[in-house]
């Protein structure tokens, strides 16, 4: 997957950055809610910093909600100065570094799928074509990070799983078994018999193991890093509640580009219960079904995934987005006849314009209210739903023709 002028498109998407870290004070980037989120907030996160510099819980109260470790790593970065100085500045610079390194890991993933799909397109092999890379470790380690941060990413164990077990993403089962019925043919004609057919499409169950092994350590690791950066000052049950609970029971109804919070704030509290268990299961229920069903592409699936927790969770960001959008361009061949791109890629780029304006006429103005905003989060939501069903129609579509081709 050769990407023409990288470094260039780079090096100015850095320095993108650099300008609005250094010049964009003016533009309260950070405290906008399509960006900033209770549990992406850093001014949240500086006062549970400060609450745990003054011995007590840096869950007292209702502002943090994030994990110990972030404490322990942004949490200096957020103090003052001798200068009086906030230092938010450092904590911008160490996000553009991520954001590099994650375009850097992105390509790099691009380019293994690329390899991958050469090679199942030339080979017959199937057990050569979906060789694993072995980093089970690595894979354990970000997923049980992820998890931690965050809780959705839990849903990804899937195409972890697919993904060690059979490898990158390549043509569904049957192009090969086709390839390799067609090839039987041939051989046979000349030699008598055929080639067998027992390696197409068996999973490895040993990287899997591998994989859950460093996940059990990874977790416990995690955890007691957590409990020494909590001693004295609270507990892991207290961190499950307000942050993994937190995000399950939606109490923070500020606004935000997702839908839960205006829809929480008008229900009635006798149905809350109720449509928490709704919203939460919806996730769940798409999970299995599309694992069935793309269970050839892993790194596809968790695309799909990814997309669906940004439409879904309880306290989204434009950050959500960001990352899915990233993974898009990993399958521009497979998705090149993809269609409403014109519409999705304008209706996006309305979204971002209109987002601001009416949460300024709703807020700042009081021209507008509550459903000025909403209807923004709503067509954004619209927006994502097509999205994924269009992305996941056009890779089963292309698979389909990859069948059709191999059969003529």
């Amino acid at each position: 997957m050769a990407i023409r002028h990288y470094w260039s498109m780079a090096v100015a998407a850095v320095g993108f950055r650099l300008v609005l870290v250094l010049f964009g004070g003016d533009l309260h980037l950070a405290s906008r809610p399509e960006v900033s989120t209770p549990l992406t907030s850093l001014r949240r996160l500086a006062e549970g910093y400060w609450l745990k510099q003054a011995s007590m819980s840096p869950y007292s109260g209702s502002m943090y909600h994030g994990s110990p470790l972030l404490l322990s790593v942004l949490g200096p970065l957020t103090s003052k100065r001798s200068g009086g100085h906030h230092s938010h500045i450092y904590c911008s610079l160490v996000f553009v570094a991520v954001d590099f390194i994650a375009a850097m890991l992105i390509r790099s993933t691009g380019r293994t799928l690329q390899m991958a799909r050469n090679r199942s397109l030339k080979s017959l092999d199937l057990r050569k074509s979906v060789n694993n890379s072995g980093l089970a470790p690595l894979a354990a380690f970000g997923y049980v990070m992820a998890t931690h941060l965050s809780l959705y990413p839990a849903i990804l164990i899937l195409p972890v799983a697919l993904l060690l077990g059979y490898g990158p993403d390549t043509p569904p089962t049957k192009v090969f078994l086709q390839k390799g019925l067609s090839a039987n043919k041939i051989d046979m004609s000349d030699n008598g018999k055929g080639t067998s057919q027992k390696g197409f499409g068996q999973f490895s169950w040993k990287p899997i193991l591998h994989f859950i092994l460093w996940v059990f350590i990874w977790s416990c690791y995690v955890l007691l890093l957590n409990s020494i950066i909590l001693n004295k000052v609270g507990g892991l049950q207290e961190m499950f509640e307000k942050t993994y609970g937190f995000i399950l029971t939606v109490k923070d109804l500020s606004p935000n580009i997702g839908v839960l919070w205006y829809f929480f704030a008008e229900v009635f509290d006798f149905f809350r219960s109720f449509f928490l268990i709704v919203f939460n299961m919806n996730i769940i229920f798409m999970v299995l079904p599309l694992a069935i069903r793309l269970k050839h592409r892993p790194c596809f699936l968790a695309f799909v995934y990814t997309a669906i927790v940004a439409m879904l969770k309880s306290y989204p960001s434009a950050g959500d987005s960001a990352l899915y959008l990233g993974l898009l361009g990993l399958f521009a061949n497979e998705l090149a006849e993809m269609q409403f791109t014109f519409f999705l890629f304008f209706g996006y780029i309305g979204v971002s314009l209109l987002s601001p304006v009416m949460h300024n006429l709703w807020i700042w103005r009081g021209t507008g209210n509550a459903n000025f905003y909403f209807a923004t989060g709503l067509a954004y939501t619209c927006l994502q739903t097509v999205l994924v069903v269009e992305t996941v129609s056009s890779m089963i579509k292309h698979d389909r023709k990859l069948r059709l081709l191999t059969k003529a």
